[in-house]
């Protein structure tokens, strides 16, 4: 991996979408070139896929919080598998992660109406190992 490997990278990742003829234009390398970079990449697992970047707020999704949950548990993966299941009408979990720190769980949630925040509070203290939460909601995003 070199300092080209790492601006296509970082090209790819803004944009995932980008032809490797804008790639080649941007900097400045032959086409077959950033194929033959792009296709190694991909072949090391360093590009792992590519995903479409989704506008929740146009199909109504306009409420964005990060609940924080302190647990008491000898079985993370049990927990996880908990959330993971969890169906909430109108709620989407965008991410969950185990995190150091005050909280054990931090997770990103969009939903329609503040409703689908209670909702999950609601499903979320009927799990028994979760001890305390704190929902805050998102007002502006910087980087997403």
């Amino acid at each position: 991996m070199d300092f080209l490997d790492l601006q296509i990278i970082k090209n790819m990742e803004k944009e995932g979408r980008i032809s490797h003829e804008e790639l080649s234009k941007r900097l400045n390398l032959s086409r077959p070139a950033i194929h033959n970079r792009v296709a190694k990449l991909e072949d090391q697992g360093i590009i792992a896929g590519y995903k479409a970047v989704i506008d929740w707020t146009k199909l109504g999704y306009t409420t964005y919080a990060i609940i924080s949950l302190r647990v008491r548990t000898d079985d993370y993966d049990r927990l996880l598998k908990q959330l993971k299941n969890l169906i909430i009408p109108d709620l989407v979990i965008e991410e969950c992660h185990i995190v150091t720190g005050t909280w054990c769980i931090l997770m990103k949630v969009r939903c329609m109406a503040p409703a689908g925040l209670k909702a999950i509070q609601d499903e979320l203290h009927k799990i028994d190992c979760i001890r305390e939460s704190s929902t805050s909601l998102i007002l502006s995003s910087i980087y997403d």
